[in-house]
């Protein structure tokens, strides 16, 4: 079962009949663009094919260029430049002297697509919609919002539930929309809202296919003499193979992909433009889910010995080396924490906590048979109580770099006596199993912000629990919530770094995750057809064009035609 590298080197050789149709259905919708306009090429997400929905509070079932692009935050915090506020839809925060209300202040003018002015009373419908339907919460506010008001046409005062220092940071995620289209909704979590009207720089949907959608310039957009891009063109791309295969082409000019080889494969076919800059980003880690349906795994997985076993049976080393060729960077803390936040670092929470984080399969087996876990006569173990243990890991069709990493988990699973599978769902549906709680064991990441509480608060607090992607493992410790609670309620630096100290301590004890590895920032783009980006020697934001990065929207505005 073990992946060698010598077949994955040879990826890219499998794809022809994939990129043949891709290559078709590019070259025609290249050609009814006109020949003025500004197209840009992106691939920022894999599909089997293309379903028209934009609804932002559909976490699962969107396309990824609905935030951002067709709804822009009210601000967005720079991680690269020590989390400094990009002010978009608002122009302004302030909190109350209590700490427990907050005021934005809109930026005056703003219409949405279809012409009618964007105003304080759409930001207070859309967080009374989600107070109203917590289906459609994507950024929690029934945890922390008591009430929200529009005392005039710019102003939005929001009271809290209680102090919440990072509440800024949490709204960002939020996607405003009009309450002149939505009030007439009946649904809002089954609409597709195939015809969008939003805020952002690319709201009209000109041409949809299962094979390719185009989005286009906003015609009311306020910052539109910052935008010099046309059109976005997404065409579908089902994984890392066809990608590779679409390279030859010259046609996509912002991936956002897995490039095995990356010099040999993407920047050799076009030295003078290709290029990529590709940062260590957020940690990668098995999570287990703690509601398994299934008695066995539940037992299991709730066991601290189970956990530390699992982490026992990681070869993490070829994970990086022969899975990930090399990009993505061993991650041996227990805390998980990643390396861009050393300033965070608390040693304590390293050292012996980290003892499991080795690959030992004879130290995983030991921990095993001393907890109780019998292996039968296919070799396999039962918990201490006799039930069986046997999971899939699942992981999305086509990403094939983690495909192969968690091929090569099972492998060290399997021979500690667990019984664990791969198995690859489509993206959406994997999103959907996150959402629904309906898997046992998960590869995921979660995002991190200009901070690392808001990653660890989103993924590990109870209030999230479920509720978002990275909070799949629908973990809960009430001693981690009084932390985090804690934190939230603080407000000065030094406070907040002793309250971090903590919380990776009781992480590191308790390791609710299983973290593996820290991937990289996958961004590469061409300069053939556009200048302005993003690069290593100009790192001035995270550069990926992924749906968990809000800055992509600067970048894009960032973008020219060359001339």
């Amino acid at each position: 079962m073990r992946i060698r590298k010598k077949s994955l080197r040879n990826l890219f050789q499998r794809t022809s009949l994939a990129a043949a149709a891709l290559s078709a259905s590019l070259a025609f919708s290249a050609g009814i663009a006109s020949a003025a306009e500004s197209v840009l090429t992106m691939h920022i997400e894999e599909q089997t094919s293309w379903v028209s929905n934009f609804n932002p509070f559909d976490l699962a079932g969107r396309r990824q260029s609905t935030m951002d692009f067709i709804y822009e935050p009210l601000v967005i915090f720079n991680a690269n430049d020590g989390g400094k506020p990009v002010w978009r839809l608002a122009t302004s925060y302030k909190f109350s002297d209590d700490l427990m209300s907050i005021t934005y202040e809109l930026r005056s003018g703003v219409k949405w697509s279809d012409g009618q002015p964007l105003t304080s009373a759409d930001v207070k419908y859309t967080i009374d919609l989600m107070l109203k339907n917590p289906a459609v919460d994507t950024v929690g506010v029934g945890q922390t919002v008591a009430s929200v008001e529009a005392p005039s046409p710019t102003q939005v005062t929001i009271k809290l539930k209680a102090v919440n220092s990072e509440f800024p940071e949490s709204l960002a995620d939020l996607a405003v929309v009009p309450e002149h289209i939505w009030k007439d909704i009946p649904d809002p979590v089954a609409f597709k809202n195939e015809k969008p009207v939003g805020s952002g720089p690319m709201t009209e949907v000109r041409r949809f296919t299962p094979q390719v959608y185009e989005q286009c310039r906003n015609p009311n957009y306020w910052d539109a003499a910052s935008l010099h891009v046309d059109c976005l063109r997404l065409p579908q791309i089902s994984g890392n193979d066809q990608m590779l295969a679409l390279l030859p082409e010259g046609t996509v000019d912002w991936i956002g992909s897995f490039l095995p080889q990356i010099d040999k494969t993407f920047v050799a076919l076009d030295p003078q433009h290709n290029g990529y800059w590709q940062p260590p980003a957020e940690t990668v880690a098995f999570e287990m889910n703690f509601k398994s349906s299934n008695a066995g795994n539940f037992e299991a997985f709730k066991d601290l010995n189970f956990r530390h076993a699992f982490s026992l049976a990681m070869d993490r080393k070829s994970m990086v080396d022969i899975a990930g060729f090399g990009y993505p960077v061993v991650n041996l803390h227990a805390s998980g924490l990643p390396p861009r936040f050393e300033s965070w670092r608390n040693k304590a929470a390293e050292g012996d906590k980290d003892a499991f984080m080795g690959f030992d399969t004879e130290k995983a087996n030991k921990i095993l048979d001393d907890a109780g876990y019998k292996k039968g006569a296919d070799g396999f173990r039962t918990t201490p109580s006799g039930k069986p243990i046997t999971f899939a890991v699942i992981v999305p069709n086509g990403w094939t770099d983690w495909i192969d990493a968690v091929q090569i988990a099972v492998e060290g699973l399997r021979a500690a006596g667990i019984n664990a599978s791969v198995a690859t769902p489509e993206y959406e549906q994997w999103r959907k199993q996150l959402l629904d709680g309906s898997f046992d064991v998960v590869m995921n990441s979660r995002a991190d912000s200009a901070t690392p509480f808001q990653g660890y608060y989103q993924s590990l607090s109870t209030a999230y629990s479920g509720k978002l992607t990275v909070a799949a493992a629908r973990y809960s410790n009430p001693k981690l919530d009084a932390l985090f609670d804690q934190y939230l309620k603080s407000s000065s630096d030094e406070d907040h770094k002793k309250i971090f100290n903590d919380i990776q301590v009781l992480i590191a004890d308790d390791f609710p995750v299983v973290p593996v590895f820290n991937g990289p920032t996958w961004y590469q783009y061409s300069s053939k057809r556009f200048t302005g980006w993003v690069t290593d020697k100009d790192p001035v934001m995270n550069p990926e064009n992924h749906d968990n990065n809000r800055m992509r929207l600067m970048h894009l505005l960032r973008l020219k035609p060359v001339q």
